[in-house]
């Protein structure tokens, strides 16, 4: 299996794809963590952040497909009925997405990007804990002994992390709300892309959309948005990184499509395990803060416990029935069937 995999990988096109995954999903962790960290010592933001993410998320989607329609006027241009909007799963998701969203600004603006890769590595565990009771899906043996390494290496780095900085049980209790409404998005949006028969851009602009309308109460409650305007936060480089998160969002979505319809959803997880590597040693050059054998044990534990799970499934039968989409930037075990035939924006 290995030699095959490394066939598929090894192809300038399939690394090109990857590169460019990499790049944009790297960058817009550490974007996203700069807009957070602005505020610190100021008035909290998170909330209007991710509003205004989602809203330029929006943006960049009806930029795209009317792009995409006036060099190809015989496309549909987002064909969504308002229905669709309103529909019971693409409502639950949009809450699960809401909650994923605002508890990852919050994680982030509380610990380092070097943590990120283990505080977010619940989401798998919570994916075979809900795929088990709300789908009947069975748990293997293979994919108990990755969730057992998982958590092993979950609990070191944690102790570890308290010990070097000044991690607090709230950061911590960030990271699992924010994997679980992962897990919990990733039944809800199997259902939703159902629903709207594979149209995955479809999916991501009633997302967006629903989001945008729902964090509005929030957003007046608690008064971020009267801040976030009198505040010196929201000046121009601020909404060029806003901007710009929206716009790498869509593009590690569309890297991630890309990668699988070139190689396999095995390709894609191995590639996804190998950037978390890659962007917990970039932070940890970047903050400067030395870390422990220990530290590096538990991430290492957290890794191959992932890379387990991705070669316990089956990747020949994935490949052939669906494209398996991991969920937002960086949920790595939160994913979505898509049908094949799906003729979709981003894979255009």
């Amino acid at each position: 299996m290995t030699s095959p995999l490394l066939h598929e990988i090894f192809q300038p096109r399939v690394l090109l794809v990857i590169g460019t995954h990499w790049t944009v999903a790297i960058s817009l962790v550490f974007v996203n963590k700069q807009l957070v960290s602005a505020q610190q010592g100021g008035p909290d933001l998170t909330v209007f952040i991710a509003w205004s993410q989602c809203l330029f998320s929006i943006l960049a989607i009806v930029i795209a497909a009317s792009v995409k329609w006036c060099l190809s006027p015989k496309t549909t241009w987002l064909n969504i009925s308002l229905a669709t909007f309103f529909q019971s799963d693409v409502m639950a998701m949009t809450f699960t997405f809401i909650a994923v969203i605002v508890m990852n600004n919050l994680l982030l603006k509380h610990i380092g990007v070097a943590f990120y890769q283990v505080a977010r590595s619940s989401t798998l565990i919570f994916t075979v804990v809900f795929s088990r009771f709300f789908l009947g899906v069975r748990v293997t043996l293979p994919v108990m002994a990755s969730c057992f390494l998982i958590m092993l290496g979950f609990v070191i780095s944690v102790d570890q992390e308290m010990v070097i900085s000044s991690l607090s049980l709230k950061s911590i209790s960030y990271g699992v709300l924010a994997s679980m409404s992962a897990a919990l998005g990733g039944i809800f949006t199997k259902r939703a892309v159902k629903f709207v028969q594979g149209n995955t851009v479809g999916v991501t602009l009633t997302n967006n959309a629903n989001a945008v309308l729902f964090l509005l109460p929030l957003l007046l409650s608690t008064g971020q948005l009267r801040m976030s305007v009198s505040s010196d936060f929201l000046d121009t480089r601020t909404c060029l990184k806003l901007c710009a998160t929206g716009v790498l969002s869509l593009l590690t979505g569309w890297a991630s499509i890309k990668v699988i319809s070139l190689t396999s959803p095995l390709t894609l997880h191995m590639s996804i395990n190998a950037k978390s590597l890659l962007q917990t040693l970039i932070a940890v050059m970047m903050e400067g803060e030395p870390k422990t054998v220990t530290w590096w044990i538990g991430n290492c534990l957290v890794i191959l416990g992932i890379m387990n799970y991705g070669l316990s499934k089956d990747p020949v039968s994935d490949s052939q029935h669906s494209k398996v989409i991991y969920i937002s930037s960086d949920n790595m075990a939160s994913k979505r069937e898509v049908n094949t035939k799906d003729n979709d924006l981003l894979t255009a």
